[in-house]
């Protein structure tokens, strides 16, 4: 009996520790999106990132949608501090230019954007240094 029981806590155990698993239809409403674009083509790259560590890839012009290298529920949720530590709903900052960057904070119907590239509006070194450390986590 006693075999039983330790072999059925440990199933308990190591199944409930396994984090929730999504899919690009079934994504949280919870999100950190960042990415870039423009140029000649217009292309479009962006990153999904999830605090279970899940990374979701897009790419606008070769249409390609998929699930990249997990980051780690750890790094995740050091990336979700640090957006939330930018305020990005206190910004009011949308200034692209020909090549864009942004960082985007999704939670629910709520969503707040911050877009910079123009030579003319520089965007705050705070944003510009996370968007490289994010660039720099994702690989």
């Amino acid at each position: 009996m006693r075999p039983i029981f330790l072999f059925s806590l440990f199933s308990i155990v190591l199944f409930s520790c396994k984090s929730q698993q999504y899919t690009l239809d079934t994504l949280p409403e919870k999100q950190l999106v960042f990415g870039r674009g423009g140029g000649i083509s217009g292309e479009v790259t962006t990153y999904v990132v999830l605090e279970n560590g899940q990374v979701f890839y897009n790419n606008s012009l070769t249409k390609e949608h998929t699930e990249i290298e997990n980051i780690g529920k750890k790094e995740a949720m050091t990336c979700f501090r640090k957006m939330d530590s930018l305020r990005l709903s206190e910004m009011n900052f949308d200034h692209p230019g020909n090549m864009y960057y942004f960082l985007e904070e999704v939670n629910g119907e709520e969503r707040y954007r911050v877009t910079w590239g123009s030579k003319d509006h520089e965007v705050s070194r705070e944003c510009k240094d996370f968007y490289k450390e994010l660039r720099t986590t994702i690989k």
